[in-house]
């Protein structure tokens, strides 16, 4: 019978550690898409350094996500709402989701992405060959990823069932019952581990050191936006806490003269909250010591916080950023209040972009990329359209972000009677954002929402180090603006029909 185990200490377990064997795993991932660049488990690699500080015997990982070229990761079709937990491979016929509206229908075929079970399992037989681990650590991050971590508990359980099963992350944080009655964890870990919260990750269990590094220089939000769960992961609490920046800026140094990593990857739920007083000391140390590193913020940087201080962007450049990341949700204000982000203001957004061009990040060149949420709850396909327009004018570079619902938060809860109608707070995977769970509250379609990531690609298309500018003072952009004013495609139409005839 499995617990739900708050404030977890490793001292809550038996048995002496200097007797006990420890095994980590990163699981694979369940998905249509995945980008497997800075998929590092941070939070276990913590864990790891913790078991390690309590004197542990033997601490072994696997992770499903490891990998040389992120552009390269392993994966294979399966199939919707089939459990490997027994099974390598899927039955067949494979089949994909059907995303359905009006008679319209979209097909996405469902991937496993990361090592194989078989693989995994040919590694336990060579790692654990007469005695399984006396505990096993798992790591799980997204919900609608919650089927993996089944399969895994399930397989491992089987494989060893006198090993102690421990399932955290922010899965088992947000929806502990659910982790509780779909898993086959023994302890459900809830929150954060505070005894890990500032130790290095330990990267000396993989077998090849990894080329990059995740730092996470904070913990917390001051803010309670309505889509965002990081007041949960938090225990509840608005409130940032820092590392001091010299126990940041000698973690990195140790990683690059210890493994001789230069890629950086920083995550935080605020990397810039009081900067000066934190992040930039960490930017003035990298420059201080000519330290060669290469620097990222994937998660993107608060244009409130950015907007305000020159000398901030410049520190990132100087300090070796490579490209930035900035959120752009929505260029409706009155959509950014009713998701608690009163705090940002377009002006926000377009000050920093100015900023960052003027510290030398090159625009259109995809230096400086600004997210664009898209597939809320009853938006307006018109206003989705208009941010990506103005998004493209302002940066030249958008990232699409399809909205999911994540549960705890303000927008999961708002609609929680539409997701139980549905049976999605069980079948968390069907609230992917890239299954459009909000489909039928739009007014949009599906061909709308097709052509709504085509819209984006198009505007991102880089030829000779720009994007298209459709508000440029070039002679093509400005005959490009008139000829659809003119109403120019009443021309296309006609011969279109005459040809049909």
């Amino acid at each position: 019978m499995s617990s739900i185990v708050n404030n977890f200490s490793p001292r809550l377990l038996p048995g002496s550690p200097a007797r006990k064997t420890a095994l980590l795993v990163n699981p694979p991932v369940y998905d249509t898409q995945y980008w497997a660049q800075w998929s590092q488990p941070y939070g276990l690699l913590r864990i790891a350094a913790l078991l390690k500080k309590y004197g542990y015997k033997r601490i072994e990982l696997f992770d499903f996500m490891e990998v040389e070229d992120p552009k390269k990761i392993h994966k294979h079709r399966i199939n919707p709402n089939e459990s490997y937990a027994e099974e390598d491979e899927p039955s067949t016929p494979i089949r994909p989701y059907l995303i359905a509206k009006d008679g319209e229908e979209l097909k996405l075929f469902k991937y496993h992405f990361g090592k194989t079970w078989a693989e995994f399992e040919q590694w336990l037989d060579e790692r654990f060959p007469r005695r399984g681990p006396d505990e096993i650590f798992i790591s799980a991050i997204m919900t609608y990823w919650w089927e993996s971590v089944r399969d895994l508990t399930l397989r491992l359980k089987r494989r060893f069932p006198k090993s102690t099963i421990l399932l955290g992350g922010i899965y088992p944080t947000l929806v502990p019952q659910h982790a509780k009655e779909f898993t086959a964890a023994d302890l459900i870990v809830v929150g954060e581990v505070a005894e890990a919260n500032d130790l290095w990750t330990d990267l000396s269990l993989y077998e090849k050191p990894p080329s990059y590094a995740i730092i996470t220089p904070s913990r917390g939000c001051p803010f309670a936006c309505a889509y965002c769960a990081a007041n949960v992961l938090n225990d509840g609490k608005r409130m940032v806490r820092f590392r001091p920046p010299e126990d940041v800026l000698a973690e990195m140094r140790d990683k690059y003269e210890t493994y001789g990593i230069k890629e950086f990857a920083f995550y935080a739920d605020f990397l810039l909250f009081r900067p000066m007083e934190n992040f930039a000391k960490v930017l003035e140390g990298i420059i201080q010591e000519k330290l060669p590193f290469r620097l990222h913020a994937p998660e993107g940087l608060d244009v409130s916080v950015l907007s305000s201080s020159q000398r901030l962007i410049d520190l990132m450049k100087a300090a070796g950023f490579q490209k930035i990341y900035l959120p752009c949700e929505s260029i409706d204000e009155q959509f950014l209040c009713r998701m608690n982000r009163q705090h940002v203001r377009t002006e926000h957004f377009v000050k920093a972009v100015k900023m960052c061009e003027r510290a030398g990040f090159r625009l259109r060149n995809r230096y400086v990329h600004a997210f664009v949420l898209y597939g809320l709850p009853e938006e307006k396909i018109d206003t989705v359209v208009k941010t990506i327009i103005f998004v493209s004018e302002i940066v030249g570079s958008i990232i699409p972000m399809l909205f999911t619902p994540v549960p705890a938060t303000q927008v999961y809860q708002r609609y929680l009677p539409y997701i139980k109608e549905r049976g999605w707070d069980k079948d968390l995977h069907m609230l992917n954002g890239k299954l459009y769970p909000f489909l039928e509250l739009n007014e949009g379609s599906v061909s709308d929402y097709i052509d709504l990531q085509r819209l984006m690609f198009m505007l991102n298309s880089n030829y000779r180090t720009r994007s298209f500018q459709l508000f440029g003072n070039t002679r093509v952009s400005e005959l490009f603006r008139r000829n659809l004013n003119d109403d120019f495609g009443s021309v296309i139409k006609r011969y279109k029909q005459r040809t049909a005839n």
